[in-house]
């Protein structure tokens, strides 16, 4: 079975060739695998074009739209029914793709798979997530991010995608906005592989202004959704509180403290194992 899978470019330069070659190293090789440029003022698209591979397919148009935009474009673009995507500073382990799909083949009711996580830096995994195999969907869980549907880690059925579109003017939130208005339309049909599928660069989300947004839209996301009056207008001070706090959180300094998944040390062995695994063979083919 042929996929898609894709990968959403901005100013990636020290970590694309990695993320790359962790697509190429999949067990499952019937895929086209789409390098979406957001106008990177980088070095990005030149280290991406030296990866010489048919399945390659790099889309550069020069502007900078935002990374809504591009998932929708990508929908647009892909051959296959079946679409997997991940950030341009991480990386994925070799069987992430084979897991995915024989989950929707075994489970034909679901539309989208999420896996769990590992959290890296340059050391290594410092914090994993791994979701439970069944998750009783509530509003309340959506509303406060308990849903454990990791964006990156995806593949979803391509008519999933074509029903429900990212909404371009959400910035930063574009997956809790997403999931939350599919939800309230009753299709959000969600499976959860218990297996790390994904390595994720926590730390480069560690800034003052992304967090601002993301509270921000948050609260207008909630504000306009048809939702009970209730539950509106706790979820809408909770992020509130949290925008203020993340500013003095900031303010003093306290971010890696508080805020960093490099600060804890939860990591399974087994985890870092796989993990070390992966990294090694990535460095074994991009030196080859």
């Amino acid at each position: 079975m042929f996929i898609t899978i894709a990968i959403p470019i901005y100013n990636a330069e020290k970590y694309i060739a990695q993320a790359i070659q962790s697509v190429l190293n999949q067990d499952h090789k019937s895929f086209e695998l789409i390098l979406i440029n957001d106008g990177s003022t980088d070095n990005s698209m030149a280290i991406a074009r030296t990866i010489s591979d048919p399945r390659i397919k790099i889309i550069d148009d020069g502007v900078n739209k935002g990374l809504s935009e591009r998932l929708n474009q990508v929908v647009k673009l892909a051959k296959y029914e079946l679409i997997a995507r991940m950030d341009a500073d991480d990386i994925i382990p070799c069987d992430r793709i084979t897991k995915q799909i024989k989950f929707l083949a075994d489970n034909p009711e679901i539309d989208l798979v999420s896996t769990g996580l590992g959290y890296i830096d340059n050391k290594g995994v410092n914090d994993t997530f791994i979701p439970k195999k069944q998750i009783d969907m509530t509003l309340d869980k959506m509303l406060n991010g308990k849903h454990c549907i990791c964006h990156p880690t995806l593949l979803v059925r391509k008519c999933w995608y074509q029903r429900n579109v990212y909404d371009p003017k959400m910035k930063r939130i574009e997956d809790s906005e997403l999931w939350l208005r599919a939800y309230l339309s009753k299709d959000l049909n969600v499976g959860f592989i218990s297996d790390i599928g994904y390595y994720y660069r926590s730390d480069n989300t560690l800034s003052k202004s992304k967090y601002r947004i993301s509270f921000t839209s948050k609260i207008l996301m909630i504000a306009n959704k048809d939702i009970c009056k209730r539950l509106k207008s706790k979820y809408i001070a909770k992020y509130a509180l949290k925008l203020i706090a993340n500013e003095i959180i900031f303010l003093f300094g306290l971010q890696y403290r508080l805020l960093s998944r490099n600060s804890s040390s939860n990591a399974d062995m087994s985890v870092s194992i796989k993990y070390n695994s992966t990294v090694t063979m990535i460095d074994k083919n991009m030196s080859s």
